[in-house]
């Protein structure tokens, strides 16, 4: 194990995990179709899913921001 396995993961290397997992193109080097809609449908959903987070962490620090 190195150390870089031992640091926390940054915000920015989190979000970027974040969106080739729901993105799984933009890491590929590869040139893949990919439709407009379900693009639009994935975004949707990853803004919600992060509102919601943050809504849940502003909560849990007691209506503290990040």
């Amino acid at each position: 194990m190195s150390a870089e396995d031992d640091r926390p993961q940054t915000f920015v290397e989190w979000v970027l995990a974040l969106l080739e997992e729901r993105f799984p193109w933009l890491g590929s080097g590869q040139d893949e179709p990919v439709g407009g809609a379900d693009t639009v449908d994935e975004l949707a959903d990853l803004y919600k899913s992060l509102i919601e987070q943050r809504n849940r962490a502003s909560r849990e620090n007691g209506g503290q921001q990040w």
